[in-house]
């Protein structure tokens, strides 16, 4: 696959996300050129002219009560996301040069600007519990850690059936997939109250597919996984074609805190995969 240079746009709040923070750090060691880019500017739209690829952390996109599993490292918009992320802040006490940072996401006004950007051929690559983008453009896609009640209605595991916080398990990894270049078919992932997938029987025809997928009832190597169980054949990489342009769903967290090496390929392959194209043609996301 050939590759060219892509214009890169991360996630962040007025008061600051830590997860976005330490991929930012990330993408200063590894010599990424980067914008951090505010609620603001993605709302006002015409993203495509600025930017090739968008990264979204936890908090970065609004959430689904019970839709995406967990909370993610960054605990789905609260905790490790900042104080303030700039919700309910009176602009008159912000210092003139941030008030343009003021301001969060929304599914009313931001959600739409990221489909256009997507169908205009913008790549977007969301981890953990900001792969709720997944649900919001209605991807064929489930939450894998849920149960069925009384009268067949189904609704998130509780914590006394499924609770994984900060734990490593082993993975299923396509490595034919362009994600997934340079791993191992077996790999370690990140795991932090994640969310896990499953795919509608439509997917395929919709051309989503499961980059990676737990493939054991005991996918543990190291930490805590009370019911792992219900994570046998969840997916946790999606990729998926919008419009002229691609969504990414990292529901592990690849990127947590610059710590776990073995799924910063999947962060990296998926900048510059949205616009690579073939040696001899067309881009096939079967080569």
């Amino acid at each position: 696959m050939k590759l060219k240079p892509v214009r890169i746009g991360l996630y962040d709040q007025y008061g600051g996300s830590m997860p976005s923070g330490w991929v930012r750090w990330m993408f200063e060691q590894y010599e990424f050129p980067f914008e951090v880019v505010y609620p603001k500017t993605l709302d006002a739209g015409n993203l495509i002219a600025k930017y090739d690829v968008l990264v979204f952390v936890d908090g970065g996109i609004p959430a689904i009560p019970g839709a995406g599993g967990g909370r993610g490292g960054g605990f789905g918009g609260g905790g490790d996301t900042g104080e303030f992320g700039g919700r309910g802040a009176d602009p008159q006490s912000i210092p003139a040069e941030y008030r343009d940072r003021l301001g969060a996401t929304s599914l009313a006004t931001t959600v739409p600007q990221l489909k256009k950007f997507m169908d205009d051929g913008g790549t977007i690559l969301t981890i953990g519990a900001a792969t709720s983008m997944g649900y919001h453009i209605g991807l064929p896609i489930k939450n894998a850690l849920v149960e069925r009640v009384a009268g067949f209605a189904e609704r998130p595991l509780p914590n006394e059936k499924f609770y994984v916080p900060g734990s490593i398990l082993e993975a299923r990894v396509d490595t034919s997939h362009p994600l997934a270049y340079g791993m191992d078919e077996r790999s370690m992932i990140y795991f932090d109250h994640s969310p896990a997938f499953r795919l509608q029987p439509e997917a395929s025809l919709k051309g989503v597919k499961a980059v990676a997928w737990i493939d054991s009832p005991t996918p543990l190597r190291s930490g805590w996984a009370w019911g792992q169980q219900y994570l046998d054949q969840a997916v946790e990489v999606i990729e998926a074609p919008v419009g002229k342009g691609h969504l990414v769903l990292f529901a592990p967290e690849i990127a947590w805190r610059a710590q776990p090496h073995a799924t910063f390929k999947f962060l990296f392959n998926g900048i510059y995969y949205g616009s690579a194209t073939t040696a001899g043609g067309p881009r096939s996301t079967d080569q």
